[in-house]
């Protein structure tokens, strides 16, 4: 593959053109689309195997780049207990079964291949959830990393990136089956043949029209969570429907996350609700805070506070809030929280009617109930009685200054809906019938429904990417 540079895409007379068409090509350089290139590389050696990334080097990797990369996995990569059931249980039943049975099983595998075939080193350290239920494993660096080792993984392998490439549709033969992609270098318009594509381009949340198409007019309001969203158009899905392909995954919804959005920096969080209370911008609480652990419940509230709170929401706290070990963790805002000595100062620095928060927050303070011990390192009942919405868990009374709150918006991290895949990830028609030559992992391909089981999408990305990039070389012999 020496003759294909990693900085562009080859010409029409070049000697990678001229060799003939490519054995495998794969749009878009996060942990899907690298796993995938990587995989096929080790199991197909001598063939050639190129990546599209639409960005630049440097900004490389999508949303990969930015995540923190946490999997629903144990110490030792075995997934949590509740894994499958979970999932089932998130998207209602509409998930397909295989795909998460697969997923259950290879997780393992793939953790073992990242580690023992291209130096991921794994830690198990403390998240940004307090009190959480899920075990949780990550890559030491995050996602950043696992792109960085994949790259070079890719390359030491004879692979290559072109930077600066956007795909913009896909061709077929005259049977139908997919043989190459249309991209836009620059100014130019150019074909590149390829025996085998994979779509790994993430989802639409980086493109207001999808977004407000699927999800509704004020979609296009949602600010990416990371830089690295904002490359996620939705093409690889539309080009991919053009030719035929079904659509799975649920279109409407979103991941979201709750985000200050005073701050300019990627993800920063703000966790901390469960022990508070969160108010619209009228000074009224409109969820529980505390119906379970915050690692099963922040895309719910993150969601909650784009629909019902307009977008518009504060976390209250008081000063016990200080006094949780490892309260930081919850709060990666780069912004200090608004304080003052009263609620009904902390109102009017909020602009908020001081009597509406200070008759929220008298109320709250009333459904309270002292007798029930308060823990934030679990589960602890202590919950509020006769109050409307009520509070679960964690029910204390704001009642100590000083007082603080941050402005809280919904943040989107990546779109439900994709590409309709079976469990090897070739892409299927409305009929269940594969597309020959196309396949797609990650964000492309549509999972997820109703809600999202936490720490499985880039674990799904790396796991389906690798199975693919294997299955790939066995029906590709390289083209020499």
């Amino acid at each position: 593959m020496s003759d294909v540079l990693d900085t562009a895409v080859p010409s029409a007379d070049t000697a990678a053109d001229t060799a003939g068409p490519l054995d495998l090509l794969v749009v878009g350089c996060g942990a899907g689309g690298l796993a995938t290139a990587v995989s096929f590389a080790e199991n197909a050696p001598g063939s050639r195997v190129l990546v599209l990334e639409r960005s630049s080097r440097y900004n490389r990797g999508g949303n990969t780049t930015w995540t923190g990369s946490f999997f629903r996995l144990a110490a030792d990569g075995t997934p949590a207990d509740d894994f499958e059931s979970r999932m089932h249980e998130l998207s209602e039943g509409q998930s397909d079964a295989d795909y998460i049975a697969e997923l259950s099983r290879s997780a393992a595998p793939t953790v073992r291949w990242l580690a023992e075939h291209h130096g991921v080193e794994f830690e198990t350290r403390p998240t940004y959830f307090v009190t959480a239920r899920g075990p949780r494993l990550m890559p030491a660096g995050g996602g950043a990393s696992l792109v960085d080792k994949l790259a070079k993984s890719l390359e030491r392998l004879g692979g290559s990136i072109a930077y600066g490439v956007r795909a913009t549709a896909l061709s077929t033969d005259a049977l139908g089956a997919v043989n190459g992609v249309e991209v836009r270098e620059g100014g130019r318009l150019r074909h590149i043949a390829a025996r085998r594509v994979v779509l790994a381009c993430g989802g639409f949340q980086g493109n207001p029209d999808l977004l407000d198409r699927h999800i509704g007019p004020t979609g296009r309001e949602l600010r990416p969570i990371a830089p690295g969203g904002k490359h996620n158009k939705g093409e690889g899905i539309e080009m991919a429907v053009a030719v035929g392909a079904a659509r799975s995954g649920q279109y409407d919804r979103f991941h979201g996350e709750p985000v200050d959005p005073r701050s300019h920096q990627a993800e920063a969080l703000v966790m901390a609700y469960p022990y508070g209370i969160l108010v619209n911008s009228d000074g009224r609480r409109f969820l529980d805070e505390g119906s379970d652990t915050p690692d099963n419940t922040f895309e719910e509230v993150a969601y909650r506070i784009w629909r019902e709170a307009r977008q518009s929401a504060y976390l209250i706290c008081d000063s016990k809030l200080t006094g949780i070990e490892g309260h930081e963790r919850s709060l990666l805002t780069d912004k200090d929280p608004i304080t003052a000595p009263t609620i009904d100062e902390l109102a009017r620095k909020l602009d908020i009617a001081p009597d509406e928060l200070c008759w929220t927050v008298a109320r709250f303070n009333d459904a309270c109930r002292p007798s029930v011990p308060y823990d934030p390192t679990r589960l602890d009942g202590k919950h509020t009685v006769g109050l409307v919405p009520p509070k679960s868990n964690w029910a204390v009374e704001l009642d100590t200054g000083p007082f603080m709150a941050w402005p809280v918006h919904c943040a989107i991290t990546f779109t439900f809906g994709g590409l309709r895949t079976d469990a090897r990830s070739r892409v299927l028609t409305p009929a269940g019938t594969p597309i020959d030559g196309l396949y797609a992992v990650g964000e492309t391909a549509g999972l997820y429904y109703s809600r999202y089981p936490g720490a499985t999408s880039v674990l799904r990305a790396l796991t389906f990417g690798r199975l693919a990039g294997a299955e790939i070389a066995q029906v590709t012999a390289p083209a020499g």
